[in-house]
């Protein structure tokens, strides 16, 4: 049985749940209400005015009334109208009165023009600004930053600011306040690696490009909220990234977002790569610079969470860290945005990652916390409560973490499964593909794929590795075969003959090992271990294949089937250029 309640508005009926308020039932209708100080991550205040409308109800005997639709709660026959002659004609002269308030503001303009309004009768304030008194930025900064922001003064002379001299001592520079104010009356100046708001100067931490590990991909490109990086061709065929330093907001999202550690950050807070090896007992904790902090042991400040990458929470985890934390305080009203959403994604891939390994669930945590200073401290304190002991009897050693962005990754997962404290999971949708004898002598490896798989889940719309390891299945049922399924070197044990999907991800073993290809007697060569770093001769090599291949699809091994799929992947300059490369076993085609 449905509780909701049934309204109408413009004299079209709606069903909606009982509380909400006028505005937010207009809005699931379609239909439009202006609002100047309305924002979905604070509570309706009304200051602005705009939003109001008419309503009236059959109980009422024919009387009607004005309400300002953000904080008047729906309540069942309620009849509302936001098209009125009443609501034109106050909203009329509320935006007559904002242009003689703030006769400067080309968005005031636009916004009573939207509404019919191009003239006002009232003369113009005296020292006019821009600000309209909504509040907004006061609320932003006291509810989901520091505080630094207040009302200043009394009647017409009332303003906003940090002090009276403007001087934003308790400023972070977050620019929330300035991302939200709705005229654009709260500036701020960026430009060679210093900004500079509320009379207060910060130091960008502006990204760097370094070429020697730029693979081309264009990952910092569909990453960036401002379209900053670019990737370009060079004379002799290499792809490139290249990043103004003039315009870098600092940001950090591509270096978040790199798969080669190609993009470094000025100012990185590296204490768990540079300070203490050994984490182990610790909650480690990435925040964003707007959450307030009494408690910061663990604390690692960052512009950004969305620049904490999967390696970057993994080096934690094998330093012996009980659980990482990142506390996004609101991408809502961030100009980072994006970066809370990417921050969210890498947490949940480690998360999974953690699981497979046997570090065991929810060791990794994305956290908005509620609005005020407690908020962040709240969070982090329920997280730790809630976050059992790391089984890693040891921190992973140091050599381990001098890799390079998603290969540092591979590193650590490689390394957790020869670790015989843990107890890994293999995924049940993997299991499940494969026909198998836990008494068997032959043992299939799947050890790297797994978490390769995870990690390039969100990075390749088209990667399908269940899809081709469903086709591996079906191969070793073809050849009779039902091996043992091992990730980790304590489940290879006594294996008499070890199967691998690509020598790429074998591991260095005495027992014979062989492809799946080779034992249906297909010819492979030797190749390297897998890397997502790659030299710009092998990717040039890599395109002259597509080139070579035209519209028939390249049939290869995994390791290399991998960069193909990098190098097409949708975003790609090289998306849909050439034909989807496809992996094969037993000589069936393995795409879709």
């Amino acid at each position: 049985m449905s509780d909701k309640i049934e309204i109408t508005i413009n004299g079209q009926p709606i069903a909606v749940e009982p509380g909400i308020m006028v505005l937010d039932a207009a809005r699931s209708l379609g239909v439009q209400v202006p609002t100047l100080c309305d924002h979905p991550s604070l509570d309706p205040s009304g200051a602005c005015r705009l939003c109001v409308v008419e309503i009236s109800h059959a109980d009422w005997n024919g009387w009607s009334g004005l309400v300002t639709s953000c904080l008047y709660p729906v309540e069942a026959g309620l009849q509302v109208s936001t098209l009125s002659k009443r609501v034109h004609e106050t909203r009329r002269t509320l935006l007559e009165l904002y242009l003689a308030r703030c006769p400067d503001s080309d968005e005031i303009k636009a916004f009573a023009r939207a509404e019919g309004v191009d003239t006002t009768p009232f003369p113009p304030k005296a020292d006019a600004d821009k600000c309209i008194q909504c509040g907004l930025c006061v609320r932003v900064c006291d509810e989901l930053s520091v505080q630094a922001l207040a009302p200043l003064g009394r009647g017409t002379n009332k303003t906003v600011g940090p002090r009276p001299d403007d001087v934003g001592e308790d400023c972070v520079g977050c620019l929330a306040c300035a991302d939200i104010c709705p005229t654009g009356e709260i500036t701020f100046t960026r430009t060679g690696g210093k900004l500079d708001i509320w009379n207060k100067s910060f130091h960008v931490p502006i990204c760097m490009v370094l070429t020697d590990l730029c693979r081309g991909c264009g990952a910092c490109e569909q990453s960036c909220p401002f379209d900053i990086p670019r990737v370009y061709a060079t004379r002799d065929g290499a792809f490139l990234a290249d990043i103004s330093l003039e315009t870098c907001t600092g940001c950090g999202l591509c270096a978040g977002a790199c798969p080669t550690g190609a993009i470094v950050q000025r100012g990185w807070p590296d204490q768990v790569m540079t300070g203490d090896a050994d984490q182990r007992g610790k909650i480690i904790t990435y925040a964003c610079d707007r959450s307030h902090f009494e408690d910061r042991d663990g604390l690692i400040g960052v512009t950004c969470v969305g620049r904490v990458g999967v390696d970057d929470i993994l080096t934690g985890l094998a330093r012996g860290a009980d659980g990482v934390q990142l506390v996004c305080r609101d991408r809502d009203t961030c100009p980072f945005g994006e970066g809370g959403h990417l921050g969210e994604q890498q947490a949940a891939v480690v998360n999974d990652l953690a699981e497979i390994v046997g570090l065991g669930a929810n060791r990794v945590r994305y956290v908005r916390p509620r609005p005020g200073l407690g908020g962040p401290d709240e969070a982090v304190a329920a997280f730790r409560a809630a976050c059992p002991p790391s089984p890693l009897t040891e921190p992973c050693p140091e050599e381990l973490t001098s890799s390079p962005g998603l290969d540092r990754a591979l590193d650590i997962v490689g390394w957790f499964t020869t670790r015989s404290e843990l107890e890994p999971q293999l995924p049940d949708d993997i299991a499940t593909l494969f026909d198998k004898d836990d008494n068997a002598t032959d043992v299939l490896w799947l050890g790297g794929l797994i978490e390769l798989d995870r990690l390039l889940a969100d990075r390749v719309a088209n990667w399908r590795l269940r899809d081709m390891l469903a086709q591996a299945g079906a191969a070793l049922r073809g050849l009779g075969l039902k091996p043992r399924l091992a990730t980790t070197w304590d489940q290879i044990g006594d294996a008499k003959r070890m199967i691998v999907l690509d020598r790429q991800f074998a591991p260095d073993i005495d027992a014979p090992t062989v492809t799946l290809d080779e034992l249906t007697g297909a010819e492979t060569g030797d190749t390297p271990s897998f890397s997502f770093r790659i030299t710009h001769d092998e990717r040039r090599a890599l395109i002259a294949r597509l080139k070579a291949a035209g519209d028939t699809p390249i049939r290869t091994t995994l390791g290399d089937l991998v960069q193909l799929k990098l190098i097409t992947r949708q975003g790609a300059w090289l998306e849909g250029r050439f034909a989807e490369p496809t992996a094969s076993f037993e000589g069936v085609e393995v795409n879709r």
